[in-house]
């Protein structure tokens, strides 16, 4: 048997490459991202980044006076360590004379669940949580508005977020499938909007559904209209300070883009085009796209692997094995087999998709009412690796082309 080597449980205790067997027989071929295997940042890297900012003052000059700062950080959903980084932007706050009492971090959940200690944790460290007070964005109450977007979206911001002199974020930079790439404003839209604020920037009230279905050079670039939004989000609510970590396929950061929050993310944009790209695939018998920064998103890999089946069908494989589970997620989620979330969206299969495999270890029967209903008698849900392939062989047989993604979830 051949053998692919993937990384799997994020945010887990232990997370790893695990060794998946593929029949010999199999004509299979990895699609890495092209900064796969770059050498993560040493400690004096980070530091030398941060302090050296893009477009604005550094940390400890722009906290000079300051009464109340909250530091952002992206979620679960994001493989973005925090507790790597946060003590960097701590020391910067102290050499400008900030508290500890004064310092607070907030988990920009955005439309997503709320998260426990056990979870939040492993995000900030077991010293920030133990010394500084950690909370999480709710959308649904204690927000603030402060107008409307040159879009006509209302901004209404997290008040506890508002209530802050001095506002720093720490998100990643990763492509994504309506922004073109995450970071820069998101962390505020949707990060620490209210509901009603993000339904209304996802496009059901005054914009068109979804990203283009043929990406231009404008989607992927700071130009993408949604993230034009989410700047001006980010610029009503005064948002001081970003730091944007670009991570390779194990999740370790290999670069830092910390400065102002747009000008940080445009030059972070053209880094990440190159450093993301994977080439272009759409004629395997199979497609297996892994789910490792974002395992607790797995729906976000399986575009990658129905793009990338032959047109004369074939068979998509997706593995979204995190220990949390798929998210909670308000906007596009099942709340109970007869309500979906406000911008529900099924992943329906395209006509040359035969079967779609969802394979995870930690199965919910949930997750079948994340799929269209008619497209239900040709999805399965194994549990076991052997299962799947065993399925795979009896579709395809001995002969197959295979494409394996690494990590379906961050790449071009």
């Amino acid at each position: 048997m051949g053998l692919v080597r993937l990384m799997q449980y994020e945010w887990s205790d232990n997370p790893r490459e695990v060794e998946y067997f593929l029949p010999d027989c199999w004509d299979i071929t990895v699609y890495n991202i092209a900064g796969a295997f770059r050498s993560p940042l040493t400690q004096e890297q980070i530091e030398n980044t941060i302090t050296s900012p893009i477009g604005v003052l550094p940390i400890n000059e722009l906290a000079r006076g300051k009464k109340k700062v909250c530091i952002l950080f992206d979620d679960m959903s994001r493989g973005t360590p925090t507790w790597k980084i946060a003590p960097f932007v701590l020391s910067e706050l102290k050499r400008a004379g900030v508290s500890d009492d004064a310092i607070e971090f907030i988990c920009a959940t955005g439309a997503h669940q709320a998260w426990d200690r056990a979870a939040l944790v492993r995000k900030v460290g077991e010293h920030i949580m133990v010394n500084y007070p950690v909370f999480n964005h709710v959308p649904f109450l204690n927000c603030t508005y402060l107008g409307k977007t040159s879009f006509g979206t209302k901004v209404e911001v997290n008040s506890e977020v508002m209530s802050c002199d001095l506002k720093i974020s720490i998100s990643d930079i990763s492509p994504h499938v309506s922004y073109g790439f995450s970071g820069g404003g998101k962390i505020i839209m949707p990060g620490v909007a209210s509901y009603d604020s993000i339904v209304e920037h996802h496009g059901v009230i005054h914009r068109p559904k979804g990203p283009p279905s043929q990406p231009d050079a404008d989607f992927r670039s700071a130009n993408n209209p949604n993230l034009k939004d989410a700047i001006e989000f980010a610029r009503m609510a005064k948002l001081d300070f970003s730091v944007h970590c670009m991570m390779n396929h194990k999740a370790e950061v290999v670069a830092i883009f910390a400065g102002d929050v747009e000008a940080s993310q445009k030059v972070a944009i053209e880094e990440a085009k190159k450093h993301f790209y994977v080439p272009e695939t759409n004629n395997s018998d199979i497609a297996i796209s892994n789910a490792f920064g974002k395992a607790n998103e797995a729906n976000i890999a399986i575009p990658v692997a129905f793009r990338s089946v032959a047109r004369t069908g074939g068979t998509a494989v997706v593995i979204g094995n995190s220990h949390l589970g798929q998210i909670g997620h308000y906007l596009f989620n099942n709340w109970g087999k007869s309500y979906g979330g406000k911008v529900l969206s099924k992943i329906s299969l395209p006509e040359w998709i035969r079967h779609c495999v969802f394979y995870s270890e930690f199965p919910e029967a949930r997750n079948w009412y994340r799929f269209d209903e008619k497209d239900l008698n040709r999805v399965c849900f194994p549990s076991q690796w052997a299962e799947t392939i065993g399925r795979l062989m009896e579709w395809h047989g001995s002969k197959a082309k295979v494409a394996v993604f690494p990590d379906g979830t961050n790449q071009l």
